[in-house]
């Protein structure tokens, strides 16, 4: 081609196009550079934003250049974690405030910009809501703390002191009974009508997305679950529901979740200022709004079709750390439905060295005296019961720890507990079903001769394949039979340790309607932590 053509091409912007085409070895010289590979960007981020790595990663990926990696973690544990020295470039949660709050991320937090929205809400099944007349009129804050004392509808929630939406309802509820919500004191924080509205809770979780799971798995469980608004309206969307869920907001006002994207590493302001903008886009807050059905904070976007379109009445959030952790204390202590629980404990063989060490200190941080930190409200609380089930190759004898509703009650039965896991030490073979089964009967036979509410769990840990009494299959037998119809609605919460089976123990969770752990890629501490939100 002739260079002055080339060269008058050039100016017109489409040389390249066309020179790239002329001769067999032009292409090596004039061939584009490929595009520089995406810049990993690692996020801790909340549970609930698994929608987003799931649907949008690319997207975002495409317009940034960046690689999210996340991380995810409940709320509460997210300081935690960062206090304790793990490295992130930015943190990603549903709610900020309480983070911004505490000590321990002063100074860590050096930009943030709100991405999303979604109200915390009640879902009722839609004959219920009728029934209740909440489908026409909307109800106050004590007017479903009556109705849920007067046991005229049940529903679940996550545990306030693991999660965010059980977090902001019960902020917004203590708000909303309060006789200043805008200066909330720590007697508003002990209102009796607090314990009223905890009478209808049925079923706890440690994540809105869990709780919605198992509400989907089975309805009957509950009249409906507090949640965001974003999930209850994909439950219904999804279509597996056998009714709908009618959305209940309270006349006084909810609290809203707006997802703040928080910098943690100023080396990376660049890519988060980045990240953060196109996040904010209009075209990215459509999409999102459209695939997650949570509200854009752009105005120029256009929300989701399902979306109401109502204007959002917000509830003051607690400006003082304290007041939200003396919330979460008189919770655990006074006001939530206690637990009952079984901790069945792998001793055989395996378990020697670290291993044995790993549970024997978990088990001993659960027993240990409350501390200033967040971890106290992974501890034993007031009024649960404690079974622990040792088993190697045979099953141990079930030993109870009743924690008592005093102080010194609570004392003595953290100072026993210790006292039996300090000795224990590993020998023998593993009979897990066996040992399940045991834990799984007895709690049943408690819940049977019951006379109070209670949440009934098993807590499995294991490293090991089962090799001693019950096999997988009988255990499966038993437990669809009419033998094992009795513990049904108790949920086996398996922990994978060591060269634990995968297969085996997700399906023991599954089967039973827990949900399996895995430690291979937490410290086994962290993830005894985040069982505590189920019980």
């Amino acid at each position: 081609m002739n260079k002055s053509l080339i060269a008058v091409l050039a100016a017109t912007g489409i040389a390249t196009a066309i020179v790239t085409s002329c001769g067999p070895n032009s292409s090596n010289t004039f061939q584009n550079k490929p595009a520089p590979p995406p810049s990993s960007f690692s996020i801790l981020a909340g549970s609930e934003l698994k929608d987003i790595e799931g649907s949008l990663k690319e997207d975002i990926r495409a317009a940034t250049g960046l690689d999210l990696k996340f991380t995810y973690s409940g709320t509460l544990d997210a300081v935690d974690r960062i206090a304790a020295g793990e490295q992130f470039d930015a943190l990603w949660v549903s709610h900020g405030k309480y983070l911004a709050m505490n000590p321990a991320m002063k100074g860590r937090i050096l930009a943030q910009e709100k991405t999303m929205l979604s109200p915390v809400v009640l879902g009722l099944k839609a004959s219920k809501a009728h029934a209740l007349g909440w489908d026409t009129e909307e109800p106050t804050w004590k007017d479903i703390a009556d109705a849920a004392k007067a046991g005229k509808f049940t529903f679940g929630m996550t545990n306030p002191a693991s999660s965010n939406t059980g977090l902001t309802a019960t902020i917004g509820l203590a708000a909303a009974l309060a006789k200043n919500p805008d200066a909330l004191t720590e007697a508003d924080l002990k209102n009796p009508r607090l314990a009223d509205f905890f009478k209808g809770e049925s079923l706890t979780s440690g994540s809105s997305g869990w709780l919605a799971e198992s509400y989907e798995h089975d309805p009957s469980k509950v009249d409906g679950i507090i949640n965001y608004e974003s999930v209850l309206l994909s439950l219904n969307a999804g279509g597996k529901l056998p009714e709908p869920l009618t959305l209940v907001y309270p006349r006084e006002g909810i609290i809203t979740a707006d997802y703040p994207l928080m910098l943690l590493n100023d080396a990376r302001r660049a890519d988060y200022d980045k990240l953060a903008a196109y996040l904010r886009s209009a075209d990215f807050q459509t999409r999102m709004s459209a695939r997650t059905l949570r509200r854009p904070v752009n105005s120029d976007a256009v929300a989701a079709a399902a979306i109401p379109k109502r204007t959002l009445i917000e509830l003051p959030f607690p400006g003082q750390a304290s007041l939200i952790s003396a919330l979460l204390d008189t919770f655990l202590a006074d006001v939530r439905v206690p637990g009952s629980s079984r901790y069945v404990l792998d001793l055989s063989g395996s378990m020697r060295g670290d291993r044995i060490t790993a549970l024997k200190n978990s088990m001993l941080l659960l027993a240990s005296s409350p501390t200033q930190s967040s971890d106290r409200y992974a501890r034993f609380q007031n009024r649960e019961e404690v079974g622990i089930v040792t088993f190697s190759t045979e099953t141990g004898p079930t030993l109870i720890f009743p924690m008592g509703s005093t102080a010194a009650q609570n004392a003595k039965t953290r100072a026993d507990i210790t006292a039996f896991i300090d000795p224990l030490v590993a020998k023998g073979s593993t009979a897990i079903y066996s040992s399940v089964q045991r834990a799984l009967t007895e709690l049943s036979q408690e819940r049977s001769r019951g006379t109070e509410k209670r949440y009934y769990t098993v807590v499995l840990m294991t490293d090991g394949e089962n090799n001693r009494g019950l096999t997988r299959e009988e255990f499966e037998q038993w437990y669809s039979g009419s033998d094992g119809q009795s513990v049904h609605g108790i949920p086996v919460f398996p922990i994978l340790f060591g060269e634990g089976n995968e297969t085996d123990l997700r399906a023991l969770a599954d089967l039973t309607g827990g949900r399996m752990f895995d430690s291979r890629s937490n410290s086994l501490s962290s993830v005894f932590k985040e069982i505590r939100g189920y019980q």
